[in-house]
């Protein structure tokens, strides 16, 4: 008996290296459970949650790692990240980024687009470029996000309650902004293709 278990084990050993390591596994395979939340390939369908195709990778990683961390709150994202390697997270980074950036259709009453288009022009226009279209490592897009996350977010911004890196000037910025003016903010740039 006990030279059967040694030979099952000694063989279960041997095949060991054949099976893949979770960390060979393809950028889209690491990346399948983000479609539950984020909607298919990143574009997401839920109205409280953000669209990650085609942001870009640095940005990404850096916040998947902040969510790690512990450094940038959240109510799920934090407990997922810290399934991954930073270097997973870096592939599920960049292979969102490689997917196409698709705006989800937004209607928002035409005045407050418009005050919120004035709003962006005066105190945001300098870092979200291009009517928030514009991104880079530091920058997240913003044009085309779905409404709700965006007043969302710009709420949890404007507040400073919870752990959100942001730039110092996004605070000097908000500070100048009435908190009633933020939906109209929301309501401009996910109106934004």
């Amino acid at each position: 008996m006990a030279k059967t278990l040694f030979l099952l084990a000694s063989a279960t050993l041997l095949l060991l290296p054949l099976q893949p390591l979770a960390s060979d596994r393809s950028a889209e395979a690491l990346s399948l459970p983000c479609n539950g939340c984020h909607g298919q390939d990143g574009v997401s369908q839920g109205a409280s949650i953000p669209s990650i195709a085609g942001l870009n990778a640095e940005y990404m990683t850096e916040a998947m790692v902040q969510f790690k961390e512990g450094r940038r709150s959240a109510t799920i994202m934090t407990r997922i990240a810290r399934g991954y390697k930073d270097y997973e997270l870096r592939k599920i980074a960049r292979y969102f980024s490689s997917k196409t950036w698709r705006t989800v259709p937004s209607i928002s009453k035409q005045e407050l687009v418009t005050r919120g288009r004035r709003l962006h022009e005066r105190h945001c226009a300098e870092c979200h470029e291009d009517s928030g279209r514009f991104q880079d490592k530091d920058v997240p897009r913003i044009a085309g996000q779905r409404q709700d996350y965006l007043q969302i977010q710009l709420g949890l911004y404007y507040a400073g309650k919870e752990k959100l890196p942001q730039p110092s000037e996004m605070a000097e910025q908000l500070a100048k902004i009435a908190r009633d003016d933020l939906p109209a903010l929301a309501a401009y740039y996910s109106t934004v293709q």
